[in-house]
Protein backbone atom coordinates (compact mmCIF):
# COMPACT_ATOMS: atom_id res chain seq x y z
CA UNK A 1 0.00 0.00 0.00
CA UNK A 2 2.74 2.12 0.76
CA UNK A 3 3.87 2.57 -3.14
CA UNK A 4 0.62 3.41 -4.08
CA UNK A 5 0.18 6.28 -2.00
CA UNK A 6 3.57 7.59 -2.65
CA UNK A 7 2.51 7.46 -6.61
CA UNK A 8 -0.99 8.96 -5.63
CA UNK A 9 0.83 11.78 -3.74
CA UNK A 10 2.90 12.59 -6.33
CA UNK A 11 -0.05 12.88 -9.02
CA UNK A 12 -1.00 15.12 -6.52
CA UNK A 13 2.29 17.60 -6.63
CA UNK A 14 2.07 17.25 -10.36
CA UNK A 15 -1.26 18.44 -10.76
CA UNK A 16 -1.07 21.36 -7.95
CA UNK A 17 2.16 22.34 -9.69
CA UNK A 18 0.29 22.47 -13.22
CA UNK A 19 -2.68 24.11 -11.65
CA UNK A 20 -0.37 26.74 -10.10
CA UNK A 21 1.66 27.51 -14.02
CA UNK A 22 -1.76 27.91 -15.31
CA UNK A 23 -2.74 30.68 -12.77
CA UNK A 24 0.71 32.42 -13.05
CA UNK A 25 -0.14 32.07 -17.60
CA UNK A 26 -3.25 33.41 -17.08
CA UNK A 27 -2.78 36.69 -15.72
CA UNK A 28 -0.23 38.77 -17.22
CA UNK A 29 2.70 40.82 -14.75
CA UNK A 30 2.75 44.20 -16.10
CA UNK A 31 6.23 44.24 -17.99
CA UNK A 32 6.70 47.65 -15.71
CA UNK A 33 5.08 50.01 -13.30
CA UNK A 34 4.22 52.48 -16.13
CA UNK A 35 2.05 49.97 -17.71
CA UNK A 36 -1.32 48.29 -16.63
CA UNK A 37 -2.33 44.80 -17.31
CA UNK A 38 -5.03 42.40 -16.86
CA UNK A 39 -7.00 39.48 -18.83
CA UNK A 40 -10.87 40.79 -19.86
CA UNK A 41 -13.13 37.63 -20.21
CA UNK A 42 -15.99 39.01 -22.63
CA UNK A 43 -18.44 36.69 -24.46
CA UNK A 44 -16.21 33.20 -23.98
CA UNK A 45 -12.99 34.48 -24.72
CA UNK A 46 -10.22 36.02 -22.80
CA UNK A 47 -8.50 38.93 -24.04
CA UNK A 48 -5.37 40.61 -22.55
CA UNK A 49 -5.02 44.16 -22.51
CA UNK A 50 -2.25 46.49 -22.03
CA UNK A 51 -3.07 49.91 -21.00
CA UNK A 52 -0.52 53.05 -20.85
CA UNK A 53 -1.09 56.76 -20.16
CA UNK A 54 0.95 58.94 -22.27
CA UNK A 55 1.99 61.60 -19.86
CA UNK A 56 4.05 58.71 -18.43
CA UNK A 57 5.48 57.48 -21.20
CA UNK A 58 5.99 57.79 -24.69
CA UNK A 59 4.31 55.40 -27.74
CA UNK A 60 6.12 55.34 -30.56
CA UNK A 61 5.32 53.81 -34.57
CA UNK A 62 8.55 52.19 -35.36
CA UNK A 63 9.60 50.35 -38.85
CA UNK A 64 13.06 51.22 -39.56
CA UNK A 65 16.59 51.80 -37.96
CA UNK A 66 18.55 55.25 -37.88
CA UNK A 67 20.18 53.51 -41.66
CA UNK A 68 16.65 52.70 -43.17
CA UNK A 69 17.06 49.00 -42.62
CA UNK A 70 13.49 47.29 -41.87
CA UNK A 71 13.20 46.10 -37.72
CA UNK A 72 11.03 43.06 -38.71
CA UNK A 73 10.92 41.09 -35.32
CA UNK A 74 10.88 41.87 -31.72
CA UNK A 75 14.27 41.26 -31.59
CA UNK A 76 15.03 43.73 -33.63
CA UNK A 77 13.43 46.15 -32.08
CA UNK A 78 14.89 45.55 -29.15
CA UNK A 79 18.20 46.19 -30.65
CA UNK A 80 17.61 49.15 -31.87
CA UNK A 81 16.14 50.95 -28.93
CA UNK A 82 18.82 49.50 -27.01
CA UNK A 83 21.01 51.89 -29.19
CA UNK A 84 19.30 54.87 -28.24
CA UNK A 85 19.46 54.02 -24.50
CA UNK A 86 15.72 52.57 -24.55
CA UNK A 87 14.40 49.44 -23.07
CA UNK A 88 10.57 48.13 -24.43
CA UNK A 89 8.77 48.43 -21.92
CA UNK A 90 5.48 46.73 -24.55
CA UNK A 91 5.23 46.35 -28.24
CA UNK A 92 2.85 44.93 -30.62
CA UNK A 93 2.65 44.46 -34.39
CA UNK A 94 1.09 47.72 -36.02
CA UNK A 95 -1.10 46.87 -38.66
CA UNK A 96 -1.90 45.16 -41.64
CA UNK A 97 0.92 45.16 -44.71
CA UNK A 98 2.20 43.47 -48.09
CA UNK A 99 4.05 41.10 -49.11
CA UNK A 100 7.76 42.00 -48.31
CA UNK A 101 6.67 43.55 -45.00
CA UNK A 102 5.50 46.82 -46.36
CA UNK A 103 2.80 49.06 -44.81
CA UNK A 104 -0.44 48.42 -46.51
CA UNK A 105 -1.33 52.09 -46.12
CA UNK A 106 0.27 54.88 -43.97
CA UNK A 107 3.35 54.93 -41.91
CA UNK A 108 4.77 57.60 -40.08
CA UNK A 109 7.67 57.18 -38.00
CA UNK A 110 8.95 59.98 -35.75
CA UNK A 111 7.69 62.58 -38.12
CA UNK A 112 9.22 60.79 -41.17
CA UNK A 113 6.28 59.82 -43.53
CA UNK A 114 7.29 56.00 -45.05
CA UNK A 115 4.83 54.62 -46.93
CA UNK A 116 1.66 57.02 -47.83
CA UNK A 117 -2.29 57.10 -47.13
CA UNK A 118 -3.88 54.38 -49.42
CA UNK A 119 -7.25 55.12 -50.17
CA UNK A 120 -7.66 52.69 -53.06
CA UNK A 121 -10.23 50.02 -52.49
CA UNK A 122 -9.77 46.22 -52.50
CA UNK A 123 -10.51 43.09 -50.31
CA UNK A 124 -9.50 42.16 -47.20
CA UNK A 125 -9.90 43.52 -44.14
CA UNK A 126 -7.78 46.61 -44.09
CA UNK A 127 -9.68 47.64 -47.18
CA UNK A 128 -13.34 47.31 -45.24
CA UNK A 129 -14.95 50.27 -45.08
CA UNK A 130 -14.55 52.93 -42.74
CA UNK A 131 -10.94 52.25 -42.57
CA UNK A 132 -8.96 54.53 -40.41
CA UNK A 133 -5.86 55.94 -38.71
CA UNK A 134 -3.97 55.74 -35.46
CA UNK A 135 -1.86 59.06 -34.84
CA UNK A 136 -0.53 61.16 -32.46
CA UNK A 137 -0.53 64.39 -33.81
CA UNK A 138 0.33 68.05 -31.78
CA UNK A 139 -3.03 67.35 -29.62
CA UNK A 140 -2.02 63.89 -28.60
CA UNK A 141 -3.36 60.47 -29.94
CA UNK A 142 -6.54 59.94 -31.78
CA UNK A 143 -8.46 57.58 -34.31
CA UNK A 144 -9.97 58.53 -37.05
CA UNK A 145 -11.11 57.60 -40.52
CA UNK A 146 -9.45 57.26 -43.03
CA UNK A 147 -11.70 60.26 -45.26
CA UNK A 148 -10.58 62.26 -42.68
CA UNK A 149 -7.38 62.56 -42.08
CA UNK A 150 -6.20 64.59 -44.13
CA UNK A 151 -7.96 67.58 -41.58
CA UNK A 152 -6.03 66.35 -38.41
CA UNK A 153 -2.54 65.58 -41.13
CA UNK A 154 -0.44 68.34 -39.81
CA UNK A 155 2.03 68.09 -37.44
CA UNK A 156 1.27 64.05 -37.00
CA UNK A 157 4.45 62.24 -35.88
CA UNK A 158 3.49 58.54 -35.43
CA UNK A 159 0.89 56.81 -37.51
CA UNK A 160 0.00 53.61 -39.07
CA UNK A 161 -3.57 53.06 -40.90
CA UNK A 162 -5.03 50.11 -40.98
CA UNK A 163 -9.12 48.43 -41.29
CA UNK A 164 -11.55 47.95 -40.00
CA UNK A 165 -12.33 50.93 -37.78
CA UNK A 166 -14.19 49.30 -34.79
CA UNK A 167 -15.29 51.92 -32.92
CA UNK A 168 -16.22 55.77 -33.79
CA UNK A 169 -17.58 58.24 -30.92
CA UNK A 170 -18.56 55.35 -29.14
CA UNK A 171 -20.57 53.37 -31.81
CA UNK A 172 -19.64 50.34 -32.87
CA UNK A 173 -19.54 49.85 -36.63
CA UNK A 174 -22.59 48.08 -37.73
CA UNK A 175 -20.80 46.10 -40.75
CA UNK A 176 -19.32 44.41 -37.82
CA UNK A 177 -21.99 42.05 -37.10
CA UNK A 178 -22.18 40.44 -40.32
CA UNK A 179 -18.70 38.64 -40.10
CA UNK A 180 -18.71 35.73 -38.72
CA UNK A 181 -15.23 34.74 -39.25
CA UNK A 182 -12.88 33.92 -35.94
CA UNK A 183 -9.08 34.59 -35.57
CA UNK A 184 -7.30 35.92 -33.06
CA UNK A 185 -7.43 39.51 -33.20
CA UNK A 186 -5.92 42.73 -32.32
CA UNK A 187 -6.59 46.55 -31.84
CA UNK A 188 -5.78 50.31 -29.95
CA UNK A 189 -8.45 52.63 -28.90
CA UNK A 190 -8.42 55.29 -26.97
CA UNK A 191 -10.08 55.88 -23.29
CA UNK A 192 -13.19 58.02 -22.62
CA UNK A 193 -12.70 59.12 -19.62
CA UNK A 194 -9.11 59.64 -19.32
CA UNK A 195 -7.48 61.46 -22.52
CA UNK A 196 -3.78 60.35 -23.21
CA UNK A 197 -4.83 56.86 -22.17
CA UNK A 198 -4.81 54.39 -24.79
CA UNK A 199 -5.41 50.71 -24.26
CA UNK A 200 -4.09 47.85 -26.49
CA UNK A 201 -6.11 44.50 -27.04
CA UNK A 202 -5.14 41.05 -28.18
CA UNK A 203 -7.87 38.40 -27.71
CA UNK A 204 -6.14 34.75 -26.23
CA UNK A 205 -9.26 32.86 -28.46
CA UNK A 206 -10.30 33.24 -31.77
CA UNK A 207 -13.05 35.79 -31.81
CA UNK A 208 -15.38 37.49 -34.31
CA UNK A 209 -14.38 40.83 -35.10
CA UNK A 210 -17.63 42.71 -33.22
CA UNK A 211 -16.67 40.70 -30.30
CA UNK A 212 -12.99 42.78 -30.40
CA UNK A 213 -15.24 46.03 -30.77
CA UNK A 214 -17.12 45.31 -27.72
CA UNK A 215 -14.60 44.99 -25.29
CA UNK A 216 -13.21 48.37 -26.30
CA UNK A 217 -16.72 50.14 -26.25
CA UNK A 218 -17.73 48.41 -22.89
CA UNK A 219 -15.36 46.98 -20.48
CA UNK A 220 -13.04 49.11 -21.29
CA UNK A 221 -15.35 52.28 -22.32
CA UNK A 222 -13.41 53.33 -25.23
CA UNK A 223 -14.48 56.49 -27.93
CA UNK A 224 -12.41 55.12 -31.02
CA UNK A 225 -10.60 52.04 -31.91
CA UNK A 226 -8.77 50.35 -34.71
CA UNK A 227 -8.29 46.98 -35.93
CA UNK A 228 -4.69 45.94 -36.22
CA UNK A 229 -3.94 42.70 -37.36
CA UNK A 230 -5.21 39.15 -36.96
CA UNK A 231 -3.56 35.47 -36.69
CA UNK A 232 -0.07 36.61 -36.09
CA UNK A 233 -0.36 39.60 -33.50
CA UNK A 234 1.53 39.35 -30.65
CA UNK A 235 2.62 41.47 -27.55
CA UNK A 236 5.89 41.47 -26.23
CA UNK A 237 7.73 40.53 -24.28
CA UNK A 238 5.52 37.28 -23.90
CA UNK A 239 4.97 37.67 -20.30
CA UNK A 240 2.05 39.80 -22.03
CA UNK A 241 0.20 37.78 -23.76
CA UNK A 242 0.52 35.06 -20.54
CA UNK A 243 3.45 34.19 -21.00
CA UNK A 244 3.59 32.77 -24.71
CA UNK A 245 6.56 33.03 -26.21
CA UNK A 246 5.51 33.17 -29.71
CA UNK A 247 6.90 35.82 -31.45
CA UNK A 248 4.30 35.85 -34.55
CA UNK A 249 7.40 35.79 -37.12
CA UNK A 250 8.69 39.16 -39.16
CA UNK A 251 6.70 42.29 -39.09
CA UNK A 252 6.13 45.89 -40.62
CA UNK A 253 6.26 48.06 -37.94
CA UNK A 254 5.31 48.02 -34.27
CA UNK A 255 3.73 49.97 -31.38
CA UNK A 256 5.96 50.86 -29.18
CA UNK A 257 5.82 51.85 -25.47
CA UNK A 258 9.10 53.65 -23.93
CA UNK A 259 10.13 55.67 -20.52
CA UNK A 260 9.40 59.31 -21.08
CA UNK A 261 13.28 60.89 -21.52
Amino acid sequence: MKPARVSLFRVSLLLAVGLIACQARSTPTPASPLLETRVIEYAGARFDIVSADLSRVDLRLLRQDASGQPLKTFEGLERFLKQQGLPVLAATNAGIFEPGELPSGLFIQDGQQLSPLNTRAGSGNFYWQPNGVFFIGPDGADVVATSAYADVAKGVRQATQSGPLLLSHGVVDPSLANAPSVYTRSGVGLDAKAPGRVFWVLSRDKVPMRALAEVFQGPLGCTDALYLDGAISRFHPPVLQGGDTRTGGTFSGFLVLTPRR
